[in-house]
């Protein structure tokens, strides 16, 4: 790299500044959404309705924005787009006086301007690293801050949630960490190809990626696990008598342990074939929402969400890898957008399914069962595309 080309990249001090302040505002959104919209005095049946507008917005955008930013190769100013308009929606819905109809369109906007930043921040970083001719298995290094942000902003917004009377006051702490992430995204260097990037032979080559199939395939089964566990988690100790101080201990024990394995990410990745890794963090998966459908104790039960450190923190290293190895240069951000719409798009779909067939008559424990088979299943598919050598470094390097 010429040092004329230097100032195109970004540092990876403020890469990881991006990560904290933006996903510290998911953070403080998601999880207090829909019980600050039954305060403000929504309809609870529209605000089950409604929540299903980001999602579902949010895998039909993702594919769209990344492969627009691969083949302009303007993913600063789409990630400044985005964190801007979060700011402004989410500062809207906080006051509680927009209309039904206005709250279902200022959703369905923030399902589609959100769903850009996890892909291109993704991709920014492992270009970031392997332009300064550091270990691309590092990118754990930088993400780490994410898990950080969510942590820290999701508590904070608990506290507010319960010290003070407004219903949207666990929001403006995501208007905040959106605030803030807005004046770091706006320090990211803003590129543009001389002309645009032509991804049809790059697409086809990625497509052409032998066992590439069976790995899709994974995604969504193991993603149904980690929309469970997002969702349904809550509602599993509720039907158990106990109490949600247990649900925020759960989340505080897997995330400070998913931390953890990114802060050490280079060791775990090491020399290994990253679909390997992908197989453990599966097998993992299917015990471990066996065990939350099995036990009861509440000690126990948050014990095991140590295991989030492979179910979720390994994998998504491993499969973030797997791309920079396979996905060619100009399809880096479609790649891991790839990655996400198969995993938080498609698999909550197939959650929510599960969940409103078993649970009535099963519990949601029956969903958790559905989920430790899926993520067998899961293993499965990944066994077969590792055996193909989806995971082996290519020409896309």
């Amino acid at each position: 790299m010429s040092a004329a080309d230097a100032p195109a990249t970004p540092s990876l001090p403020t890469l990881g500044l991006a990560f904290l302040a933006v996903l510290g505002g998911v953070g403080g959104f998601g999880p207090y959404l829909g019980q600050a919209l039954r305060e403000m005095g929504y309809p609870p049946a529209e605000v089950g309705a409604l929540l299903a507008v980001i999602p579902l917005m949010n895998a039909l955008a993702t594919p769209i924005w990344a492969a627009l930013a691969d083949r302009l190769q303007t993913g600063a100013r789409f990630l400044q787009l985005a964190v801007l308009s979060s700011v402004g929606v989410v500062g809207s819905i906080s006051t509680g006086a927009l209309p039904v109809w206005g709250l279902g369109l200022a959703l369905a906007i923030y399902g589609v301007m959100r769903a850009p930043v996890g892909p291109l921040l993704d991709s920014m970083t492992v270009k970031a690293l392997e332009a300064r001719g550091a270990d691309p298995r590092a990118y754990g290094r930088v993400r780490l801050w994410g898990s950080v942000g969510f942590l820290t902003a999701g508590g904070l917004a608990g506290l507010l949630a319960g010290a003070l009377p407004q219903p949207g006051a666990p929001l403006w702490v995501a208007v905040g960490c959106w605030t803030l992430g807005l004046l770091v995204v706006a320090r990211l260097p803003a590129t543009r190809a001389a002309a645009p990037v032509a991804l049809g032979p790059a697409a086809r080559a990625l497509a052409a990626t032998p066992g590439l199939g069976w790995l899709l395939l994974a995604l969504p089964l193991h993603g149904l696990g980690l929309n469970a566990y997002d969702a349904w988690y809550a509602m599993l100790l509720a039907e158990r008598g106990l109490s949600g101080a247990w649900t925020g201990a759960a989340i505080v024990v897997g995330v400070l342990a998913e931390v953890g394995l990114m802060a050490a990410s280079t060791r775990a990745l090491g020399g290994r074939d990253p679909v390997g890794l992908l197989v453990l963090c599966l097998g993992v998966a299917a015990a471990r929402w066996a065990l939350v459908a099995l036990i009861e104790e509440p000690v126990l039960l948050t014990a095991l969400q140590l295991s989030h450190a492979l179910v979720f923190a390994l994998f998504w290293l491993a499969v973030t890898e797997t791309m920079r190895r396979r996905a060619p240069p100009a399809l880096r951000a479609s790649g891991q957008a790839l990655v996400l719409v198969a995993t938080y798009g498609l698999g909550p779909v197939l959650t929510s399914a599960l969940g409103a067939l078993i649970s009535p008559r099963f519990g949601v424990a029956g969903l958790f069962w559905a989920a430790s088979a899926a993520a067998a299943l899961a293993a499965g598919a990944a066994t077969l595309a590792w055996r193909r050598g989806v995971g082996a470094p290519g020409a896309a390097r």
